[in-house]
Parts: C-alpha cells; structure tokens; sequence
C-alpha cells in the first residue's frame, strides 16, 4: 500500500525527494522523454503578470479590506513566517484533505488546480486593481489577502464535509498575522470575485457527470476487461475527457497512435517483457514501484509533483523570514502552471484511454502465457493505454524544468522513474509509459507556452 503520510514531515517528505532525485541510477530507463523529435528544452518562465480569468470588479462594496486585529487567536502559528509560507498553507492542507476524502488522482488535479489558479489570480487581479492611482495602504498586504480569501472559498466549495467554519478560522488566523491593508477603490474583493468565478465554473467544467456502462463499445480483440482484484465494472472517471481543460490543446500537438493489439508482435513482446519483469525484479524497482503507487488514500501523483515543486521553491520549515512577496508571486505562477498541465495532463490521457479501450498486462497474460498471473501492484479500474502516471509526470518534468532550466535532466529522471514504476508494478505496458510520456510533455508545452505567450486563458 502506497505510503500515504510521507508528507506529514519535513524529514520524510525529502527522503522521498532525495530517492526520487538519484532515480537516473535505477536500471531499465526506456529515454523516451525528451529524446523523440517532438521533444526541446523548456525555455525558462517569466513570472506571468496576468491572470487566468478575466473579471471585472465593479460592485460597490464598503471601503476597506477587514483583517483580524493583532494579537487574535492564532497568530501563534504564522510569527515571521514569509508570504510564500502563508500562501503554501492552502496547498497543505489541500493535501492533507486529497488523502482524507481518497479522492483519486484525476479528481485530486483538479482541486489543486482550481486552488493553485485561484491563489494566482486573486493575487493579480488585486494587483491590477491598485495600480490605478487610488489610496492604498500596504499593496502587499492586499494581495496576500485577496489570495487568502479566495483559497478558504474554494476549499470551502470542494470539502463541504468539513466542519463548518473550518475554512474561516483558517483564512482569519492567517489574516491576523497580515499587517492591516486598505484601498479606496470601492470595488469588491477580488478574492471573492474570483472565488466566485472559478466555483461557478467548476459546476461547469464537465466533472459532474457520471458514465453509464451502455456506452461501451462493442467487444473487439484486446478490449478492456475488468480485472483481478478489483473487477470494476465500470471504469474510473470515464467521462474525463471531456472535462474542460485550462489550455485548449495546440492543433498540432502530439497525439499517440492506436495502441498495440493482440496478434501484433509487439503486443507479444511487450506482454512476455511485463511477465519476465515480473519475476526479476530488484529491491530498487520493487521500491520504486510501491512507492510510485499513489492511487486514492495518498497524495496521488500530482501531490507529489506539487511537494517537488516546494521542494525547489525552498518553501518549508526553514524558509527565511520575510520571504518577500517576489518569492511569493513566484510560489503562484509555478504551482497554478505546474497543476494546470497536471489537470490538463489527465484529461489528455483519458482521451487516448477511452479512444483505444486498450488492455491490462494482467488480461494479456492469464490468457496467452500464465492464467495465475498477478503482478506486483493492484492493477487499476480502467484502460492501460496511455499511462497516466507517465502523461502527468512528464507535464509536471516540463513544466518544472522551464522554471528551473538547470535541473532538466532531473526533472526527466524523476518523470521516467514514475513511467517506469508501472511497468515493474506488472500494471503497464512499455508502449503505455512511453506514449504517456510523450503526450505529457506536449501538454506541459501547450501550458507553458500559452502562459508565456498570452496574458488570459478563458
């Protein structure tokens, strides 16, 4: 069982990084990503000055931005800290709540998705709104606020099982560590207008609908089978791909071929590779694979890449007082653009896997080579082709990697690691990792490139 509380310290959460970070060294390493001739270098990210949604603040409301008064209840938690620690409270507890619900890993990029967007735009419009010459006191106390506010909203909106309140506390311990802020502008705050707008659109985004089993497509050789142990009938979050993504996907991006077929030599050579793995495989992969296994109870993969990412931020307990707000405006365009691609990463992958119905090692091998197959991990509930954890990964490696240009190769290490650790856990098939990887990079491209190349996404 995947390790659901590596994050719950500082300690364990890096020695997962740091053998994340010497996975280059583990055997096997297919070098697909970055080596097909889709693939180029990241170009390194300005910090984005626009929003993602465009609103206009236009209400009338009273004058003023309230703040909890100095001194109030739970101010003890937030002494010196810097804003980019404030701000990373959310992503934590977003955690924290992704393992408590088990949500799974598509519905887990979307919620840090909505979260990370709506700290970012908040962030910004409020900064827009102030530039126009009216009376403000502490710029950056209002945008750290508007940021706030919008993050205990949409928390509020996707955990309505929380105790209620849960959310407020939170926003107002936080504000009472916030020196006080007010504009004059009389416009409402763009927190909760931007709250607002990202809530309403979620109850537009296509997630609310649910698959019905008559649509799946008459058998035909290789279809996917509902599998041992799970036998899930009707396959996971099957209406995925035509969730409403971030970034509409560029006319000329990558898209995989169909997948290998049943009769197909490489469909014969790629099963006996997962069945011969399967009995050879060492400590390391073994490791990697349960360790890589991040279905619903953990963080799921996009945590983990959201941890990576604070990682590299330098954002944690021993982050410097007073951080500053370039740091925080930094912690906002990486982690909205990081989950942006994540989110936008499933939604592609979906698209092949109910494209393709492809299936699972496990059918392929208790048919045509050894009926008591079972392969090291629990094989999930729906099609193989492509890999998710190789589509998301390799986004994430993308995405990453434009912010830190240096560290592009590890960031591709860490991205085949996770491809990889699903053809040892017997639950992939190479073809599956290294398409996944390729359309993941396309779609951390398509992110990126339309973050740095335009000022709104609609």
């Amino acid at each position: 069982m995947a390790d659901t509380n590596f994050l719950s310290s500082s300690s364990s959460k890096r020695h997962f990084l740091l053998q994340l970070a010497g996975c280059g060294a583990i055997a096997f390493s297919s070098k697909v990503l970055g080596s097909s001739s889709q693939s180029a270098s990241p170009q390194p990210n300005a910090v984005t000055a626009k929003p993602w949604l465009p609103i206009e603040l236009t209400s009338e409301r009273q004058s003023g931005v309230e703040s909890a008064p100095n001194g109030a209840p739970g101010t003890v938690f937030w002494p010196g800290s810097g804003p980019a620690l404030r701000l990373s409270h959310w992503t934590r507890t977003a955690l924290g709540l992704i393992v408590k619900y088990q949500q799974n890993p598509l519905r887990a990029s979307r919620t840090l998705a909505y979260l990370h967007i709506a700290m970012h735009d908040a962030w910004h419009h409020t900064r827009l709104n102030i530039s126009t010459s009216h009376v403000v006191l502490n710029k950056d106390g209002l945008l750290e606020n508007a940021a706030h506010e919008a993050a205990a909203q949409v928390l509020a909106h996707f955990y309505p099982n929380e105790t209620p309140g849960t959310f407020t506390a939170m926003l107002a311990a936080i504000q009472a560590s916030l020196p006080t802020a007010t504009d004059s502008s009389g416009k409402p705050s763009a927190g909760n207008a931007v709250a607002a707008a990202l809530i309403d659109r979620s109850l537009r985004d296509g997630a609310g609908r649910v698959w019905p089993i008559k649509q799946r497509p008459a058998d035909f050789p290789g279809i996917w089978q509902a599998t041992h142990p799970l036998y899930a009938v009707n396959p996971a979050e099957a209406y995925a791909a035509s969730w409403r993504p971030w970034v509409p996907p560029a006319a000329a991006r990558y898209e995989p071929p169909v997948a290998p077929r049943p009769g197909s030599a490489r469909h014969a050579a790629e099963t006996q590779q997962v069945l011969n793995m399967s009995t050879a495989l060492s400590e390391t992969q073994i490791d990697a694979a349960q360790r890589w296994n991040l279905e619903s109870g953990s963080v799921t993969p996009a945590g983990v890449w959201v941890a990576i990412a604070l990682d590299e931020l330098k954002i944690g307990e021993q982050e410097p007082i007073n951080s500053g707000q370039e740091r925080a405006a930094l912690f906002l365009q990486t982690l909205s653009t990081l989950c942006a691609a994540m989110h936008d990463g499933f939604i592609a992958c979906w698209k092949i896997k109910f494209r393709d119905w492809s299936e699972r090692p496990v059918t392929a091998i208790r048919r045509d080579a050894d009926r008591n197959f079972t392969p090291l991990l629990v094989t999930p509930g729906f099609p193989a082709y492509v890999s998710g954890h190789a589509t998301v990964s390799a986004a994430a490696a993308y995405v990453l990697a434009g912010q830190w240009p240096e560290r592009h190769s590890k960031f591709q290490a860490m991205a085949q690691q996770a491809a990889d650790s699903r053809l040892w856990g017997g639950i992939h098939f190479r073809s599956d990792n290294e398409e996944g990887l390729k359309l993941g990079e396309a779609v951390g491209r398509d992110v990126a490139v339309a973050r740095s190349a335009t000022s709104i996404v609609s």
